[in-house]
């Protein structure tokens, strides 16, 4: 997600750039290439990091009983923003010309530290392992937990998933039944 919205800070401030000089007497047409490809580029930084975070952060980081609420929020959010936008656009560009685009790259660069101290890392994890760190009451800032900023799945959640398999193999399985379960099929008994 930083490195999406870093990129597309960087677009933004190409394309502010590319309008202002040709605003300023520039080659219009050369320019307004740059621009066009500055442009090809936020859509394809944007679609590969933050264009997927209102669909899919939300699912992941929110508790079982709030996570339909929490999704649907987020969708709600990022529809009136994405509104806002529509109806911000016309009127910016009109008042304030090239230098409209320099609000979104200030904007898309603002996620970083966001994210950065903020948002944990949910790459590699199970709900469970999400559900288990926010137990622990981590706080608004994350960006020192360890648990929160480890890329790869911490040991203690690996430790915690054998523990819990080791305790139902000890109560009788996960059907109570333990290994001697018996499993019917098309009407004859078959031991598993």
């Amino acid at each position: 997600m930083m490195w999406s919205a870093g990129a597309c800070s960087i677009c933004w401030i190409g394309i502010s750039i590319a309008l202002g000089l040709s605003q300023n007497g520039g080659d219009s047409y050369v320019l307004g290439s740059v621009a066009v490809a500055f442009f090809f580029l936020f859509f394809a930084s944007f679609g590969m990091g933050v264009l997927g975070v209102p669909w899919l952060y939300p699912t992941e980081i929110n508790a079982l009983e709030m996570r339909t609420k929490g999704a649907s929020l987020a969708m709600a959010t990022n529809w009136i923003c994405n509104y806002a936008v529509v109806q911000a656009t016309l009127p910016g560009i009109d008042n304030l010309g090239y230098k409209f685009w320099i609000v979104w790259a200030v904007i898309c660069f603002a996620f970083i530290p966001i994210t950065y101290f903020f948002y944990p890392e949910t790459a590699n994890r199970s709900l469970e392992d999400i559900d288990r760190f926010f137990e622990t009451k981590p706080g608004v800032l994350v960006f020192r937990n360890r648990l929160a900023t480890q890329l790869s799945r911490p040991q203690q959640y690996f430790d915690m998933d054998e523990e819990i398999a080791r305790k139902e193999e000890k109560e009788g399985g996960w059907g109570g039944e333990g290994m001697e379960k018996k499993q019917e099929i098309v009407g004859i008994e078959e031991r598993v």
